[in-house]
This record gives structure tokens, sequence and C-alpha cells, in this order.
């Protein structure tokens, strides 16, 4: 359902590790409240990410807990620092507030994983394509602000300093046709194509000898936060919607499993070969 609230990932992950942060030393939110000179109310809504904290107040806090310069801090406080960008705000209230929080990941992402069994990624995807999956949906009155959205978000991969990007797609999206429009497919195909001799695009193909691996997984995203860090998260699609994993340990197993996967597909230039052949075939 469309909202008119700013995404609040960013919110959760920072409050999950001022959390962390705060049990490691046993103190109580009071006490760090106290402390800090902040209400116990205002400590709990930043520790359950419904309040946004500024940046200096964040890095006192990391100061509090001890937290020194490196990844995690540096995660933390870009973070806080850097909001959505205008295009992405833009769109509140037309998009829901779960593609608008996936959008703004993407955009501070240093790394994107992604399996799709069954379509091609939307990062991938062009307009016609697009088109004919939404017109299938039960969003398909909102098709053109939604196709608008997913070509927007696929400025991330043509920036200068583009996150690098793993796709793995099972070797029948290669085969499947969205909508009745053969032409539909070859322009998808050599787009495909095209993307996979992007130096930072490492485009994998699952192949059909391999299906049995398709059933560990749904569609799934892994986007690694920049700077570098240890700031994962994971995006599950379930029934047309989308599920934010930031546990750590539940992130690290849906790693693993693309690790699986990974192990399990074509090398990237057999991944490219084989693209090429369909491609000169459609």
């Amino acid at each position: 359902m469309p909202s008119g609230h700013a995404p609040t990932v960013r919110q959760r992950r920072i409050g999950s590790a001022l959390r962390k942060a705060r049990d490691r030393h046993s103190l109580t939110v009071a006490t760090v409240a106290r402390r800090f000179g902040r209400s116990q109310g205002w400590m709990s809504m930043v520790e359950n990410g419904l309040q946004a904290i500024a940046p200096d107040e964040l890095s006192d806090l990391l100061d509090l807990y001890g937290i020194e310069d490196g990844p995690l801090r540096e995660s933390l406080l870009h973070l806080a620092t850097h909001q959505p960008g205008t295009w992405v705000r833009e769109r509140e209230g037309r998009i829901s507030a779960a593609a608008l929080d996936l959008a703004s990941l993407e955009e501070d992402a240093a790394e994107i994983r992604n399996f799709e069994p069954s379509i091609v990624p939307g990062l991938l995807q062009i307009p016609e394509y697009t088109r004919e999956l939404i017109a299938v949906g039960p969003a398909k009155h909102n098709a053109k602000a939604l196709v608008d959205f997913r070509l927007s978000r696929q400025r991330v991969l043509r920036r200068p300093d583009p996150p690098h990007y793993t796709p793995i797609i099972a070797e029948a999206v290669l085969y499947n046709q969205a909508g009745g429009d053969p032409a539909i497919r070859r322009a998808q195909i050599r787009r495909l194509a095209e993307a996979a001799r992007s130096d930072h695009v490492d485009l994998r193909v699952l192949p059909s000898a391999a299906s049995q691996y398709i059933w560990l997984a749904s569609p799934f995203l892994l986007l690694s936060l920049r700077p570098p860090g240890r700031l994962t998260v994971s995006v599950v699609d379930q029934f047309a919607q989308s599920l934010f994993v930031e546990d750590e340990e539940k992130v690290a197993a849906h790693e693993e499993t693309f690790e699986l996967l990974l192990s399990a597909a074509l090398s990237r230039t057999a991944s490219q070969q084989l693209i090429d052949r369909v491609a000169s075939q459609s």
C-alpha cells in the first residue's frame, strides 16, 4: 500500500546496532538515556527504528559504547548522514514504502547480489518487459508509475561508481516470454547480453541441469551498504511483497545460500556464451 512515510530501513539498522552495543555493556535504556541527556522514550524510539538520529548524536553514542573507527562505525554514520535521493522521496505516496526502502538501499549499496528463478531481475528489465509483468498483477492500475520507478532504480548501475552487481538467474528465464509479443523477449535477451559485458555486472546462469538448487530460495536480494562494512540487508520476495531481513544471523544464512547457488551456476564466461547463443537464436 502506498505510504507517505520515509523509508525506515536505515533507522532500523542503526537502532539494531545501538541496541546490541548497549546490551554488550549490560546497560539499561534508562541508564544510557540519563548519561546521554535524552529521555528514555527517545532512546527506545531510536533503538526500535522509529526515530531518526542526527549524525553528531550518533557519533556521541558510538563513543559512549566504545565503537571506534572502523567498518561498523563508518557504515552507521554513513546511514545517518546520507538520506534517500530526491527521485526516491518524490515518489512517496505513489510507490509502496517497501519499494522506496529498496531503492534507498540500492543507492547506498557497495554490492548487490540477486537470485531470480523465474523472471529477469528488476535492475536489468527493459520497459516493455516490466510493463507486461505489472499488467497481470494487482497494481496494474498504477502501471506507469511502477514502470517509471523501476527504470529509475536502474540508474544505480549507470552511475560513475556503480555497485558490484551479481545476479543469478535460472536458465528457464532466458526462454520465458512475458506477454504475447516475441519481440519483447528478443529485446530483453539482448539487454541481458549487453549487461553481462559490463565490468561491474557478474551475471550468472543457473543451468537447467542444476534445477534442483532452485528450491533453496525464493527470489531475494543481498545489499551490502557503503562504505564496505558489516551492514548487509536481505530482501526476500514473497507473494509480491518484500520482506526485509536485518538480523545478522539470518542474513548470514541467506549469504550462504547465495554462495551455494553461485557455486552451482555457470561461470561468468559460460553464462555470457549461453546468453549470446540464446540471443542469436531469438
